[in-house]
Formats: structure tokens, sequence, C-alpha cells
């Protein structure tokens, strides 16, 4: 299990394998390489500097699908946030994980 933080700092959730989970254990998406989709294979951001980000020029596209797992329960550990990053120009901020 490897926490993850959005761009700004906040706590989004983990990545178990490739399974993107949300702080309250919803299986939100997956990663392929340093992309990240939603389950429906929408591009929802990607992997930078072991955070979350948005490429804006990316937003729309599409990859593969994927089947939503289980719930997972939530952590023990509710890791505190971080401190934000500068946006660098054609990024935005991931979305929150109450979005998705």
């Amino acid at each position: 299990m490897n926490f993850v933080h959005r761009w700004n700092g906040e706590y989004f959730g983990w990545f178990h394998d490739e399974a993107l989970y949300s702080k309250d254990g919803r299986h939100v998406g997956y990663r392929r390489r340093h992309e990240v989709f939603d389950l429906r294979g929408r591009y929802l951001g990607e992997v930078k500097n072991h955070r979350l980000i948005t490429r804006t020029a990316k937003v729309g596209s599409t990859g593969i699908g994927a089947v939503p797992m289980l719930r997972a329960v939530g952590t023990n550990v509710n890791p505190t946030n971080e401190q934000p990053l500068d946006l660098p120009d054609g990024f935005d901020d991931f979305p929150s994980s109450e979005s998705l």
C-alpha cells in the first residue's frame, strides 16, 4: 500500500498494486505506468514526484476501463496533508477523492 497525495498536498488515498483507492476505501481508478484513469477508462491525471496531478492537454483522453473492486476497509493510519507545490504550466490539481 502506497499512500498518495494530490499536488495541493491533500491526502487522497492509496495505491494497492495498480488500483487507486480513495481515503474512504472506494476503488476509484487504476494506474497504467504513470497515468491514472477512472474505472470507465477516462484520464484523471498522473503520478509525478509521488503526487497526483492532471495534465490539462490529456483531459478527455481514454484508456481501457476496469472492473471495480470491492470497497476496501479504510486504513488505521490517516496520513497528514503535505505542503502544497506550485502547479507547473499545463497542469491542474488532481480531482478530489470526494468528486470521484
